[in-house]
Formats: structure tokens, C-alpha cells, sequence
């Protein structure tokens, strides 16, 4: 909603930013009445006519809170309706005055990298410690569907009327042997995790002796 912040740029970035949850809206054959009654149910109720004003240009801002209700009502990642990634826009205005490729809008709001003619530096920290949390997110994703492999294909060798046991015991075998080192990565990122100050995340049940090793 419009406010003392209001200015030309929030008012032309939210003109974006309603252009991006048009576009998502329509591709998914939805209505603006559709997302209304999502928005709804997720318990942030968004009345069918704000809805249309903000699509329609006649809002000058939006709120955190109905930019992530809106992303989930659309079922897209918040950032897509922040930066017309795929689309035929050249630039976005990310930040008053700066004007970035859609993508490297993207980059910068998922701390992947900084905006473009900024120090490579800038931020370099905290894009650091959203790079960890995503290898090891990318690492326990590997060990589970390793062990998952490995049971699946133990299952298969155990069968008596299984004709290629022994394929299926050589698989359960290579398969465990990844999800080790899977964990073994994953307990290694964990220490350095620990040695940099950062929060570890929860770890599955078939993970949890990775942190109970004696000091």
C-alpha cells in the first residue's frame, strides 16, 4: 500500500513486480479470483480488488508479507516476482537508479553474486554462508537418495526369485559406498561450519551419528 516511502521508483518497481504476478497468474491459467481465494486459505486473505488495482498499475507499493503470500499462491520462488527472469525486459530497475539484466537481478537477490560495478567484495561474507547452506542442503539431498538406492537394491538381492541378485547386490554396494561418502563430506562441511560461528541445520535420522562423534 502507498506510504510516506512512496517514491517514482518504489511506484515503477511495483508496476514490475504486479507485471511478473500477471504473467505467472496467466501461465498458470488462473484467475485473479483464483489467487485471491489461495491467498485466503493461506490465511492472509488479499481482497479480489486489491488484486486487480496492484495488476492494473493503480498501487504504488507492496508489503513483504503479500509479496511471499502471493509467491506461494503462485506457487513460484519469491525472487521470480521480483526480476522478469525469461522474459523479453532487458533491464530491471532492482534499486533506484541501477539497472540490471533479469538475471544478474536474480544472482544478486539469491546471494549468489553482487549487482553488477560493485566491488566483487561487497557482501562476499554473507553470500558465503548462503553458498554453505546450499552445498550441504545439495549434500544431504545426495546421501538420501544414495541410501534410499542402496535399501532399494538390498531389497532386490534379498529376493530369491530376483534373476540378477548379484547386479542388484553390486549396485546396493555402490550405492551405499557413495551415500558414505556423501556423509563423510557432509560431516566435514559440518566442522567448518561449526569453526565459522554458522547455525547447523537439522540432519536426517540416518545422519544424526555425525554429530555425536567423541571430541
Amino acid at each position: 500500500m502507498p506510504g510516506s516511502n512512496a517514491t517514482p521508483w518504489t511506484a515503477s518497481y511495483t508496476r514490475q513486480v504486479a507485471e511478473n504476478i500477471r504473467h505467472h497468474r496467466r501461465r498458470q491459467g488462473l484467475s485473479v479470483q483464483n489467487v485471491a481465494d489461495r491467498c485466503a486459505a493461506q490465511g492472509y486473505p488479499l481482497q479480489r480488488n486489491h488484486l486487480t488495482k496492484l495488476e492494473s498499475g493503480h498501487r504504488a507499493s507492496l508489503t513483504v508479507a503479500e509479496l511471499l503470500v502471493l509467491a506461494h499462491a503462485l506457487t513460484v520462488p519469491p525472487v521470480l516476482l521480483l526480476a522478469p527472469l525469461g522474459r523479453s525486459t532487458d533491464t530491471v530497475e532492482i534499486l533506484p537508479g541501477v539497472d540490471a539484466d533479469p538475471g544478474e537481478a536474480v544472482f544478486w537477490l539469491d546471494g549468489t553474486a553482487p549487482l553488477p560495478d560493485t566491488p566483487p567484495d561487497d557482501g562476499a561474507g554473507a553470500r558465503a554462508e548462503l553458498q554453505t547452506l546450499r552445498a550441504h542442503r545439495t549434500l544431504v539431498g545426495e546421501w538420501s537418495a544414495r541410501a534410499r538406492a542402496a535399501a532399494a537394491a538390498r531389497g532386490r538381492a534379498g529376493d530369491e526369485n530376483e534373476p540378477y541378485r548379484d547386479a542388484w547386490r553390486t549396485a546396493a554396494h555402490d550405492h551405499a559406498e557413495q551415500a558414505d561418502h556423501a556423509a563423510e563430506r557432509i560431516s566435514h562441511l559440518r566442522d567448518n561450519m561449526r569453526l565459522r560461528g554458522l547455525p547447523l541445520p537439522d540432519l536426517p535420522p540416518g545422519l544424526i551419528h555425525l554429530d555425536l562423534r567423541p571430541e
